[in-house]
């Protein structure tokens, strides 16, 4: 497969522990922030985190697995807005687990709905959060990997 073979989307893309995050949603939702207080958190509490490509993202089907790359031209920046861009540490490429997709806030469900997306023909869980609610959205995101969820 070539490297330039798969789709390029408006995307931001981490790791956190052994887990590939994809974060979309439109332009300002706030997908930079998250997935830089998402480093900070996981650093802070002695967890491997970094960034695998802000703001495009090209993603690859592999052997039924979904595979993110850092576009060249952007490795390793990171954007904080008013600031502009920041080089941080950041992986090539990962396996992505999770889709997390920033909509309106009126349009996000109270409680996870087991929604499953499919990008490059690979389904993956999807969590649909609030734009602009960067505390909450890491806390869902942490909760969706870390803890396990409650059945009575």
């Amino acid at each position: 497969m070539s490297a330039l073979a798969g789709e390029l989307i408006h995307a931001t893309a981490l790791v956190i522990s052994d887990r590939g995050i994809i974060i979309t949603g439109a332009s300002g939702s706030g997908k930079s922030s998250i997935a830089n207080a998402l480093i900070d958190r996981a650093s802070a509490s002695a967890q491997y985190a970094t960034l695998i490509s802000d703001d495009q993202c090209l993603l690859q089907a592999v052997s039924g697995r979904l595979l993110c790359t850092t576009p060249e031209t952007l490795r390793g920046g990171l954007e904080v807005r008013g600031s502009g861009l920041h080089q941080v540490a950041f992986e090539p490429r990962a396996v992505i687990h999770l889709l997390v997709h920033l909509v309106e806030p009126a349009q996000a469900p109270r409680m996870h709905e087991n929604t499953i997306a499919e990008l490059q023909g690979v389904a993956i869980t999807q969590l649909k959060l609030p734009a602009g609610e960067v505390e909450s959205a890491c806390r869902s995101i942490e909760a969706w990997l870390f803890k396990p969820e409650w059945k009575k």
